[in-house]
């Protein structure tokens, strides 16, 4: 972009502006706002937004708000918006940014809980994230700020570099391709976390080859961008089956795109089923067992459904989490298998139990957390058997005993065990011994309290527990752990910088999803009327064109809305806009493209940034 532009806009940048906040649960509110002055020096890195989708996560913060995982307890608004494209106006040298980049910015910055203004530890803190923790940072404000200080916090954390600068984009990419690079690392990263337990124990990752893979609620935007993944995989490692499940209108759209006849032509058996129709569940047997299930939409008879299909060994992607505190997975536990002495139990169960090997590694180690909390619970009544498991601990292993009084008696006998009489803190491991409504009442109890990326396992088996999607996906990202396990558990990923940058170095097309747009003074529209219909494809705001109405992408309606905006002011701007851009998409079926983003910001009189 022509630095002088860039002067120009960093000037903007010091003046009040516009930006779209959550200011209180399910209210959204288009707020003047200014950046702090010490955004200009070398403490801060100033951005202009150039263009955010609309994710269906947003909804569930502008639901929860101040209940939400990311968004701080005593928020009085937080700036909306992590699958954004931006412009660096200003950048301290030791950023390694230029003046002129576009990036596409890592949304998650914290893999455990900080106060999000000095990211110091807290347990009131919350999991700091991009367009859900700030007031100056997010893709719906007109200008932002990211503190210098923010590229090695995000680091140490785990997720990589903060920035993904864009440099040699084909021709074709778009602003809207590049604000994709967050759901594509969502749904890259979730199917890189995708593992099943083989007969000896180790962890397989990723999509197994030729399996059957089920996406239930499917026809939403990122179960499609998932599929595009999937369909981009070699022969050789595609599913032999995928099966969608969603409403007939969407199914109906959706039978007619390019990626599922492609898929067909490559041998995928593909199935688009009703998600209301009486014999779902009978369909869905005759083509499962899945190995792989995505649940698409947080439903308690999606998730019933996934447990019904879900092979034995098989992967539930719990993806969209649930708002709903009381919905869930029932997951049955078979009995366990008797060893012949107490010893070889104990050292057994102990080596079931595994966690990532870091917040944000998809990758598993065997063993209780190096470090962490081990509760044992259910020992009670066979002292004998809890001495065994004690005796199987490491030096050092910090123990604790949900029974009281049990722990006081034990110390003594095992003084290089770090015992704690705290059985009501969090937990990283825990083995609940007993079975049925003992250890399913257990574990109920339990669940609340885990500790993120927690595991539990049970040491008779022989019962049904209930997992609850919300606390699963959000907070403790826990693994039920054992051979009596009758299937894994994954969570979507929070999107890693690596993910991040395939996308903005070997982009995928996915400028077809985009169904409406509106410009940023429009945008509260957009974000409600999704949220009120449902309608399948990606909603995009181009937030330096901010008074382009909300629109469908169809050249009917772009000419009809410059009809309705009329010729006078901002709003005769816009409606020029719509007007240049309508036979580009007259000639594409409809079809989005950079050459329409190009055609509006030239009808808006606005420079391209990807020019």
């Amino acid at each position: 972009m022509d630095p002088a532009a860039i002067e120009q806009l960093l000037e903007q940048a010091h003046a009040t502006h516009r930006g779209i906040f959550i200011v209180g649960p399910g209210k959204l509110s288009l707020i003047e706002d200014r950046l702090p002055e010490t955004a200009f020096t070398k403490e801060g890195i100033v951005t202009a937004s150039l263009g955010n989708c609309r994710c269906s996560s947003d909804n569930k913060a502008i639901q929860q708000f101040t209940r939400h995982a990311r968004i701080p307890r005593n928020a009085e608004r937080v700036a909306l918006g992590h699958e954004t494209v931006q412009l660096v106006l200003h950048a301290p040298p030791a950023s390694g940014l230029r003046p002129g980049d576009v990036v596409a910015i890592t949304p998650g910055h914290s893999s455990t809980k900080v106060d999000p203004v000095s990211f110091e530890p807290s347990p009131e803190g919350v999991l700091a994230a991009l367009g859900y923790s700030y007031t100056h940072l997010g893709g719906l404000r007109t200008f932002n700020v990211v503190p210098i200080k923010s590229i090695k916090i995000v680091r140490d954390q785990g997720f990589g570099a903060l920035f993904n600068i864009v440099r040699d984009l084909p021709p074709w990419a778009s602003l809207n391709t590049l604000a994709h690079a967050e759901p594509f690392a969502c749904c890259y990263g979730a199917l890189k976390n995708t593992f099943v337990l083989e007969a000896d124990g180790e962890f397989t990752y990723g999509l197994p080859p030729r399996c059957r893979l089920a996406y239930l609620g499917g026809t939403s935007r990122m179960a499609m961008i998932n599929l595009g993944i999937v369909s981009a995989l070699p022969e050789s490692e595609q599913p032999m089956a995928v099966a969608i499940t969603g409403s007939p209108a969407k199914l109906k759209i959706l039978e007619r795109t390019e990626l599922i006849t492609q898929l067909r032509r490559r041998g995928v058996r593909v199935e688009l089923l009703d998600r209301a129709a009486p014999d779902l569940l009978e369909k869905l047997r005759k083509i499962g067992p899945f190995e792989v299930v995505f649940t698409n939409y947080p439903s308690q008879e999606i998730y019933d459904q996934a447990v019904a299909i879900i092979a034995r060994g098989g992967n539930i992607n719990n993806y969209a989490g649930a708002v709903d505190p009381d919905i869930g997975y029932n997951m049955k536990i078979a009995r366990a298998t008797r060893t012949p002495t107490l010893r070889d139990e104990a050292r057994a169960r102990l080596a079931f139990l595994h966690h990532p090997l870091s917040p944000t590694d998809f990758r598993r180690r065997h063993g209780p957390q190096p470090g962490g909390l081990l509760l044992l619970a259910g020992f009670a009544a066979a002292p004998d058997r809890l001495r065994g498991y004690l005796e199987a601990l490491p030096a050092g292993q910090r123990v604790a005993c949900a029974e009281p009084g049990l722990a006081a008696s034990l110390r003594a006998q095992f003084p290089a065990l770090d015992f704690t009489a705290d059985a009501d803190g969090r937990v990283d491991d825990a083995v609940i011994a007993e079975g049925g409504a003992a250890a399913r009442d257990a574990y109920a109890v339990l669940e609340p309290r885990l500790q993120r990326g927690a595991a539990v396992t049970f040491a008779d088996g022989e019962s049904s527990i209930f997992i609850r999607s919300r606390r699963a996906h959000y907070d403790t990202r826990h693994q039920i752990c054992g051979p009596e396990v009758p299937w894994t558990m994954t969570n979507t990923s929070e999107p890693q910088s690596e993910d991040m940058a395939i996308q903005v170095a070997k982009p995928v097309d996915l400028d077809w999803l985009v169904a409406g747009i509106a410009g940023l003074y429009h945008a509260v529209e957009m974000i409600g009327d999704v949220a009120e219909r449902e309608p399948f494809g990606s909603f995009f705001t181009l937030v330096q064109l901010p008074e382009l109405p909300y629109v469908r992408v169809a050249a009917a309606d772009f000419r009809a809305k410059a009809r309705e905006l009329g010729g006078a002011g901002e709003a005769g701007r816009a409606a020029k806009a719509l007007l240049e851009a309508a036979p580009e998409l007259e000639k594409n079926g409809g079809r989005w493209s950079r050459r329409v983003e190009e055609l509006l910001y030239a009808g808006y009189g606005v420079a391209y940034p990807l020019g």
